[in-house]
Formats: C-alpha cells, sequence, structure tokens
C-alpha cells in the first residue's frame, strides 16, 4: 500500500468519525476540528479552511454550525467522505505540487478546476472530446469539473461513464429544474463524487432541490447576474431569503458577460462580505472571482479555463470570462510528455 492510499484511508476514518460527531454536537465537534485543523493546516487551501472554521468556533450563535449539521445529517456519508476527500485533499492538496511543476517546467497555466458548457446548442462539439480533457487534465492533476448541462440531459449516460471513470474526482452538474427524469436522479443519487448545482433563475426549482434532498444528495444553488435587477435580488439578501428554506450548502453567482460592471462588482463584495458574516446557513460564493481565487492559492496562478460547447475556450479574467483562441483540443497537451 502505498504512502497515497494510507493518507486517504486516514482521511477516510477522521470525515466518518466526525460525522457521526457532528450530528451528536455540532458545537462541541466544531471546535475539536478547529484543534485538529490548528496542528495539521499547513498548505495555504487548507490555511484559508482553519480561519473560517476558527472564525466559525468564535461565533456560537453562526448560522454555519446549522449548515454543517444539516450537511452530516441529510447527505450520504459516502458523498461526504469521498467528495470531501477528492476537493480537500486530491484537488487542493495532492495535485497542487504537480500543478506549480508543470506550471514552471512547461510554462503550462495550469487551473484548480475547468467549466464545461454542455448545453444544447448547434455546434456542440462530441462528448469524446470533454472525456479526452478530462483525461489530459487527470494526467496534470486537475480534479475538479463543471459541467453546464443547462435544460437538458440528453447526454446522460456520457455523464454517468465519465463520473464512475474517474472517481478520484469531483464533478458538478449544472442542471434547470425539470432536466432530470425520476430514473436519472434515482441513478445520479448513487453518485458520490458529484455535487449538483440547482438553477434558481427560473421556475421550479424548490421542487427539484426538496428531490434531491429526499435522495440525500449533495447540492448548491446557483443564480446568473445578467443586470443590475438581478445583482439587487442578491445584494438586498432576497434571494439567499429564498434559498434558506431548501438549504443548499453553497450559493453560486456567475457574473454573465452583459452584467453592468458596478453591479458586478456590487455582487461580488457582496458575496464575500456575506460569507465571512456567517450571515445565513449557506456558503455564498461568487463563483469566477472565488475560483480565481482558489486557483492562486493550488497553482499560485490565477487561471481558470471554461469550454464552450463548440470547443472554443474563455479565461477567467476578473469578475467574468473573456474568449481566448485557445481550443478544447489543445488544452494540457505538454503534460502527455511531462515527467
Amino acid at each position: 500500500m502505498n504512502q497515497e492510499r494510507i493518507t486517504k484511508g486516514i482521511l477516510a476514518g477522521i470525515i466518518d468519525r466526525y460525522i457521526d460527531e457532528i450530528a451528536g454536537d455540532p458545537e462541541r465537534s466544531i471546535r475539536k476540528l478547529v484543534d485538529l485543523a490548528e496542528r495539521t493546516s499547513d498548505g495555504p487551501t487548507q490555511k484559508i479552511c482553519y480561519q473560517m472554521m476558527q472564525e466559525m468556533a468564535a461565533n456560537q450563535s453562526s448560522p454555519y454550525y446549522d449548515m454543517i449539521h444539516r450537511l452530516v445529517t441529510r447527505v450520504s456519508p459516502k458523498t461526504i467522505r469521498e467528495f470531501g476527500i477528492n476537493l480537500g485533499h486530491n484537488a487542493w492538496t495532492f495535485g497542487s505540487g504537480h500543478m506549480r511543476k508543470l506550471s514552471e517546467n512547461h510554462g503550462m497555466a495550469i487551473p484548480w478546476s475547468v467549466l464545461i458548457d454542455r448545453t444544447d446548442s448547434p455546434g456542440r462539439i462530441p462528448f469524446a472530446e470533454i472525456r479526452d480533457l478530462v483525461k489530459r487534465g487527470r494526467e496534470t492533476e486537475i480534479y475538479a469539473w463543471l459541467l453546464i448541462a443547462g435544460n437538458s440531459l440528453d447526454e446522460w449516460d456520457d455523464y454517468a461513464e465519465l463520473f464512475r471513470t474517474f472517481t478520484d474526482s469531483v464533478f458538478g452538474l449544472c442542471i434547470d429544474p425539470g432536466a432530470m427524469s425520476a430514473e436519472i436522479l434515482d441513478e445520479a443519487a448513487e453518485i458520490p463524487n458529484l455535487m449538483f448545482l440547482v438553477n434558481t433563475d427560473g421556475a421550479d426549482w424548490q421542487e427539484f432541490a426538496e428531490k434531491l434532498s429526499e435522495k440525500h444528495c449533495l447540492y448548491s444553488a446557483c443564480k446568473t447576474i445578467l443586470s443590475e435587477e438581478t445583482a439587487a435580488e442578491v445584494v438586498s439578501g432576497s434571494w439567499f431569503e429564498e434559498l434558506v428554506p431548501y438549504h443548499p450548502l453553497i450559493a453560486f453567482t456567475v457574473i454573465s458577460d452583459d452584467c453592468p460592471q458596478q453591479a458586478a462588482e456590487e455582487v461580488s463584495r457582496y458575496m464575500g462580505k456575506t460569507r465571512l458574516e456567517q450571515a445565513y446557513p449557506i456558503l455564498p460564493s461568487d463563483l469566477i472571482s472565488d475560483f480565481l481565487i482558489i486557483s492562486r492559492l493550488v497553482s499560485h496562478k490565477e487561471v481558470l479555463y471554461r469550454v464552450e460547447t463548440d470547443g472554443s475556450v474563455s479565461e477567467g479574467e476578473g469578475l467574468r470570462f473573456r474568449s481566448g483562441d485557445r481550443r478544447c483540443g489543445s488544452l494540457f497537451k505538454a503534460a502527455e510528455h511531462s515527467d
């Protein structure tokens, strides 16, 4: 048994123990976790997580206690364990050293996560190209992928095969309410390295969130910031008030290309401020800017890619994506020739 398997076995045991303890006494268990994190946090992402836990432990009325308690009592323990190890250890810790080495030796910009738009549209590249991209990305130690399915799951069999092939990775699946049949939901609920992102831009998302909860799935919510009006729904707190009864783990905002700059900045500031204030039992995240911050911590460079439906690649910059001249098939090619 190699050292990496031993490490993952130890982590799995720790997670299983704390799932039981948090379910029984969240406050006491979080304080114990803070003590453990203080002794073991040596990487930048671990230190950020430790800081958040420390701030939470100092606030006995923090709604994050309720958030974590609901996580461990409503989500499958297997999902918590495997998703947690794949994200916290594989994506944020184990792979970071190799990312930095490739970046230095080959001049490659390696993101810790990649977004992939698979919404049904003319000119959509074959899924085989996405599978090849994930395979190449995995060779560069990328373990986190976010697939945007929209209102169609016509490629579900391909998705399921991808999730089950790369079991050491985490996948987010952003879908519209109504896109997932009961049969697909039953199958998806058994995939432990999958988190759903429920699109709250339209109607009926509440019913879908309830179905995910009934199946003990891990899920979050997302909202596209298109205009000053949609930005106002966030910064007024009304969107969070709508979310609270349905208990998503994370609330993601995604700034659209057309959103006015001032509105985009207001949303980004609000999400960061609300997260620090621990205002709701939900973790706020402005997806693009926060993913770029994590990238800087993990690989020492701010880089985030979104693969568009036609195979072109946009790059995260500031609060939004900008078009680039890369293609899906050219990403991470240098990894094939690395040591």
